[in-house]
């Protein structure tokens, strides 16, 4: 009360206490970290999107036909392409007539009959596939793929709410995290 401190006051509060820069400096480090993971997992969620926009048409790898080149729950998109345009050695997404026109992402290994249908075959595959893609068939060429971005929508494909659940409440957690600790370090910041 004199106008002296004692020994801890001088950091704004008991001894042994960390002054408020050790503070705002772990503030600073929290929210960077909460946003770049939102970041990350917003940009992942969104480029199938843009994809869309640019009219490349994204899937979801949903079997493991493709390892290593691609995992199931990586999200590809497929640039329009004739089959004119696909080299050997492309991979490709087609609707597969023998799974009811679903659509298929695997290799073209081989042209056939003057370049009008391709025999196509999935990486892990001992076998080719046993039909042959043609034009009419023919997504496009893979020009992106995503690792990961579609595993949520396989967890509901495959009805794993409860992951999908978690997934969606530390999504929402990192958002509040996010939120709150931008909106609490503001003052703690501005203190010399």
């Amino acid at each position: 009360m004199n106008g002296e401190s004692t020994p801890g006051e001088e950091n704004g509060g008991a001894e042994g206490t960390a002054p408020e820069e050790t503070e705002s400096w772990w503030q600073v480090c929290r929210v960077a970290a909460c946003c770049a993971s939102v970041t990350l997992v917003t940009s992942l969620l969104v480029m199938p999107l843009a994809a869309l926009v640019w009219g490349w048409s994204p899937s979801v790898i949903v079997s493991g036909s493709m390892e290593p080149a691609l995992s199931r729950g990586d999200v590809v998109a497929a640039r329009s392409a004739t089959v004119q345009e696909v080299g050997g050695g492309a991979v490709i997404s087609f609707k597969d007539a023998a799974r009811g026109d679903r659509m298929t992402t695997h290799r073209a290994v081989e042209r056939l009959e003057d370049g009008a249908a391709y025999r196509t075959k999935g990486d892990a595959n001992r076998d080719p596939d046993p039909a042959l893609v043609r034009a009419e068939q023919l997504e496009g060429i893979v020009t992106v793929a995503i690792p990961y971005a579609g595993t949520a929508w396989l967890w509901l494909q495959d009805g794993e709410w409860g992951a999908a659940a978690v997934a969606v409440a530390v999504y929402v957690l990192l958002l509040r995290g996010c939120r709150n600790g931008a909106r609490d370090s503001g003052p703690a910041l501005a203190t010399p």
